[in-house]
């Protein structure tokens, strides 16, 4: 049954319990509150999934207006275009709520800072250049500048909706990227490129890393090596503890001593091309 016709293409309704969000050319024209609607009718179904999601969607009906609503929607359409992956449908919910919070920051000259944007960039590049892609429609369809901390907080969405990963995971992670090449600033007594090669490299890593641990996995054990690496490239071992030491903190999880060997060798590389 539809709720709302919010134009000639998109359509606000309901199936059976669920809040539903219909979209295809046409199917809005000549439409009304109570009209019944079949599913096949329309291109795309994007549905809300419990009594929560419905009840925050329909308060952001009442709080954004239809062209924001449209904008998203073409947002959500231009992310699905970019990718070759199924999107979930709750990037509906997640995007129209930060887009519309980002819009009235932007409005009131709220500057919200994103301290990880480039942990984000060389931690999920390809949703970073959809994200990119998502602000550059929004800056053009208003004529305004979102600034590239929507960007980082964008691509976030795109990768949870694409991989059914929590936001609170990705920021974890994002997290634990940042601090560790602070404690490897420090400890090199350096500043990283965060340009390079080599850090592209490290963010994998940890990233892989923090996989492992989430999963209570481990790398194979390289005793031999580890004393090697310890004797040859001690500031670089003791460096790398530090980052385990504070992955378990940040996690509160088991980290197997078999890590250390694999950082000790990336930081080595910031080491070698610090110089």
């Amino acid at each position: 049954m539809i709720e709302k016709a919010l134009n000639n293409n998109v359509v606000i309704g309901k199936d059976e319990f669920e809040e539903v969000v219909l979209i295809g050319r046409g199917i809005g024209f000549g439409r009304k509150q109570g009209d019944t609607l079949e599913i096949e009718e329309a291109d795309k179904v994007y549905k809300l999934e419990g009594q929560q999601d419905t009840s925050r969607y329909q308060t952001l009906l009442t709080m954004a207006d239809e062209k924001l609503f449209q904008s998203t929607l073409e947002a959500i359409e231009l992310i699905d275009d970019m990718t070759t992956e199924d999107i979930n449908n709750r990037i509906l919910l997640s995007l129209t709520d930060h887009l519309l919070f980002a819009m009235k920051r932007l409005e009131e000259g709220i500057d919200i800072s994103n301290p990880f944007v480039n942990e984000t960039k060389a931690l999920y590049p390809k949703e970073f250049r959809i994200a990119e892609a998502v602000v550059e429609m929004f800056n053009r369809k208003y004529g305004i500048h979102l600034p590239e901390a929507e960007v980082g907080f964008i691509a976030l969405h795109v990768h949870s909706s694409i991989y059914n990963r929590s936001l609170r995971d990705m920021n974890v992670l994002s997290e634990v990227v940042h601090q560790a090449i602070v404690i490897i600033e420090q400890g090199l007594d350096t500043t990283i490129d965060q340009s390079s090669i080599q850090y592209d490299r490290f963010v994998r890593h940890i990233s892989f890393c923090v996989q492992r641990v989430m999963n209570d996995e481990s790398v194979p054990a390289q005793d031999a090596f580890d004393s090697l690496l310890k004797a040859e490239y001690p500031v670089c071992y003791n460096i790398s503890v530090k980052i385990v030491k504070m992955i378990q903190n940040k996690l509160q999880r088991k980290v197997y001593d078999s890590e250390v060997v694999y950082l000790t060798m990336h930081i080595q590389h910031f080491k070698h091309y610090s110089k």
